[in-house]
């Protein structure tokens, strides 16, 4: 996605180029589920992706859930509470709705993000589906805390600038990527690709090809074998086009880049 959250008309051309040629295309994230079945739609691909941090995979054509992998309610509360005692905003996720502690900057950053149906709800009152629950700072405040985040709940992991994001130990992008690659034969040693946060580093390490934004933590560009272009410059749209003219299929011609507002331009 681009610096606004969205897909460039660019990259959504470069993913239909691979549909139609047969490539399977995988989104795998951890926006909500409205959230990617919108993104798959827009983008033509009928095979299942995984929204939720890979706790929920779906078929985006029926609209329908093949995997749903939640949290138990004693984990969310353990990783709640240790948001609470560091000061931290929180969000937990059900398959359909996202929750927050109160309306803050964690709500803002996820309406900015695109997501919707943001629910102000109580700790103590969660949904049976919990999914992901993720604690919310600034980045100086996060990364103050990192480390006891990380002695008390090591499963965590980092993504963006400003959120800690938990699911469950089977739930991971790694174990989705893992069952949707077996869907279609296809071996990880064969796949390509991109991310940009710490919760990518699970399913980079695994694949044959992996690439790291050029906005991606570092963590991410250490293991990658090769780094595209800024998010806000298409240039995940880059790799997709090269991608598609190294099977014949014909990619579709560089757009003029988008001129973003100043204040999307800026580097998370």
């Amino acid at each position: 996605a681009g610096a606004d959250h969205q897909l460039t008309p660019r990259t959504t051309a470069a993913l239909r180029s691979l549909v139609e040629h047969g490539i399977p295309v995988i989104l795998l994230t951890g926006r909500a589920r409205q959230n990617v079945l919108e993104l798959a739609r827009e983008a033509g691909i009928r095979n299942t992706v995984a929204s939720n941090n890979g706790a929920v995979i779906f078929d985006p054509v029926e609209d329908t859930n093949t995997t749903i992998t939640p949290m138990t309610h004693a984990e969310a509360r353990r990783i709640l509470d240790l948001g609470a005692r560091l000061g931290l905003e929180r969000t937990w996720w059900s398959v359909t709705d996202i929750y927050v502690d109160r309306d803050g900057e964690c709500s803002r950053m996820l309406r900015e993000l695109n997501e919707r149906d943001i629910i102000i709800g109580d700790p103590d009152e969660l949904p049976d589906d919990i999914t992901k629950v993720m604690l919310f700072g600034s980045e100086a405040e996060l990364d103050e805390v990192a480390d006891r985040i990380f002695d008390a709940a090591p499963s965590g992991t980092r993504s963006m600038y400003c959120f800690f994001e938990f699911v469950a130990p089977d739930a991971t992008k790694w174990h989705a990527l893992e069952t949707m690659l077996e869907e279609h034969g296809v071996d990880p040693a064969h796949t390509l690709g991109l991310g940009d946060g710490g919760n990518d580093l699970a399913w980079l390490t695994q694949i044959g090809f992996p690439f790291a934004m050029e906005n991606a933590r570092q963590e991410v560009k250490d293991i990658a074998i090769g780094v595209v272009g800024h998010h806000a410059h298409d240039g995940a749209a880059e790799i997709l086009e090269e991608l598609a003219r190294s099977i014949g299929a014909d990619a579709p011609a560089p757009a003029a880049p988008r001129q973003e507002p100043a204040e999307q331009q800026e580097e998370h």
